[in-house]
């Protein structure tokens, strides 16, 4: 393992509070999650709280621009890095800003063209709303272009394996964005005050993260003329096996969003898109675990510990079952009683988020393994897999939406469907056959141990949700009391690490004492 100044620079030592730091500062995008959706449609209602999510799945479509350069920056800095190459990383990040700045340019203009034709694509759709639209679509867009244009030093700083700086930096502006919506909208204001808002806290974020950079990075220059050729190819050559899922991702969420409003209306996309903003903080929780992987694996691998990486992976893909279970649980036998105990009886429907959170499940528990063939510079194959399986999706979705108008309840089952597919059969064999792991211990590796940590917690909602049948919220609450005690304690003895356990035995043991 490589060593400089007593410090791992592969990150393996860092890697289980690299991961606590992510969701710490990720929390705060949870809570806001809940906290604005349910503003919006109180002081704003229901149409425009659909007009919102709209506009956000337009302008997410522009971030293909960069093609998948930002995601390969932090795999070449940790590279370079363990390799003690600080001139390589300055040709990595000099090369990768300056085209992240062309990318930021190309997508103010598709902002511009977007905003200003959104009345002729979907004026039949949105009617009165239309003008806001293009407002919000305007400064959203412009907002990611400044995000765009600064993104290499995202990925420096990911690339030192500097998770918790990252993520304070991040949650910090966003803690101050969302006061600044809420306070917005307490007086009055509408969605454009809200996209102005977040544009002005983009920059203020971004502006933060390059200074923190030049003070962690030591003999960190960005010059145009250490921009080689032959490391944009490099650069090329990795993001585009990186574009892939980024563009299959959209198929799946963003474009299922805009046919639903196309066949549907905003107002139905708000009853959809909130059960799926639930299983987007589970997916989101698990990729702040995975996406500490890559620059790990990267330096790992330049170092041969092919074992260490085939540890890594199976207890990656544990530990992300070990989480994700236990949520999915609750939003299938609880789901209706979480969405009415959130948004109201309007949207309480207890069969979209159940159907998302079993078909999400697969896709959950192997997000680990695209980070790690990430890192071994293998993901080509998992993306084109990805968008194969994204395409089967989106033509089920416009099937069910436009032909047997099965509305928003057939939109899920054709989302996932295909999905869970893909991550249950194509991938485990994949990854097992990159890393030279036999597919069947991958698999009882992998779940054996969650399912029978987490049955209690089924058990105690599964009784909870007939005790309780006519009031599901008060099943909900007692069923997760009993069920979080029983967890908590299994997780406790069985699932934490080790080094965690004997620090929390030892804070514990001292409070005692004093």
């Amino acid at each position: 393992m490589n060593y400089e100044n007593g410090i791992d620079l592969t990150g393996r030592d860092r890697l289980v509070w690299n991961v606590i730091f992510s969701w710490a500062g990720y929390f705060v995008f949870i809570v806001a999650g809940f906290i604005m959706p349910r503003m919006i449609d109180r002081r704003l209602g229901q149409e425009m709280l659909g007009v919102w999510d709209f506009t956000w799945s337009l302008t997410s479509y522009f971030s293909l621009v960069q093609l998948g350069i930002g995601s390969s920056v932090n795999r070449y800095v940790a590279k370079y890095r363990a390799a003690e190459d600080i001139s390589g990383i300055n040709l990595i990040i000099s090369s990768a800003g300056c085209i992240l700045g062309i990318a930021g340019l190309v997508v103010f203009g598709l902002t511009v063209t977007v905003s200003l034709m959104l009345p002729q694509l979907f004026g039949h759709k949105l009617g009165e709303n239309v003008n806001v639209a293009q407002w919000v679509v305007f400064f959203t867009g412009a907002g990611l272009s400044i995000r765009m244009v600064f993104s290499s030093f995202h990925g420096l700083l990911t690339g030192f394996h500097r998770w918790g700086l990252h993520n304070l930096i991040k949650s910090g502006w966003y803690v101050i964005t969302v006061a600044g919506m809420i306070i917005a909208l307490l007086e009055g204001g509408g969605l454009r005050s809200l996209a102005v808002i977040v544009f002005a806290g983009q920059i203020l974020e971004d502006a933060t993260r390059v200074t923190l950079a030049y003070r962690i990075c030591e003999g960190l220059h960005v010059r145009l003329s250490l921009v080689q050729s032959k490391t944009v190819r490099k650069l090329f050559v990795f993001g585009g096996k990186t574009l892939i899922p980024s563009v299959s991702n959209m198929l799946l969420n963003q474009t299922t969003n805009i046919l639903i409003v196309a066949y549907l209306g905003p107002a139905a996309l708000a009853l959809y898109a909130r059960p799926c903003s639930l299983v987007h903080h589970i997916n989101t929780l698990v990729n702040k675990m995975a996406m500490t992987l890559t620059p790990t694996i990267s330096s790992m691998q330049s170092t041969g510990n092919i074992k260490g990486i085939r540890e890594l992976l199976i207890s990656s893909v544990r530990y992300s079952f070990y989480m994700v279970l236990p949520m999915v649980l609750v939003l299938v036998v609880f789901g209706d009683a979480v969405m009415q105990c959130w948004m109201g009886p309007r949207y309480a429907n207890g069969l979209i988020p159940a159907i998302l959170a079993v078909g999400y499940l697969a896709v959950f528990v192997q997000r680990p393994v695209l980070n790690i063939l990430a890192g071994l510079n293998a993901h080509g194959r998992a993306g084109i897999a990805k968008f194969i399986t994204s395409v089967f999706s989106a033509g089920l979705t416009v099937l069910v939406l436009g032909y047997f108008k099965w509305g928003i309840v057939g939109a899920a089952v054709a989302v996932t469907l295909p999905l869970m597919i893909m991550n249950v059969v194509y991938l485990p064999l994949l990854v097992c056959r990159k890393v030279g792991l036999n597919v069947s211990r991958y698999f009882l590796s992998v779940t054996v141990r969650p399912m029978i940590h987490v049955l209690p917690f089924a058990i105690c909602l599964v009784i909870a949700r007939f005790v309780f049948s006519t009031v599901p919220l008060k099943g909900l609450l007692w069923g997760g009391l009993a069920g979080g005690a029983v967890l908590t304690v299994l997780y406790y003895r069985y699932v934490l690490p080790n080094r965690i356990r004997v620090k929390t035995n030892s804070i514990l043991r001292l409070s005692a004492e004093s």
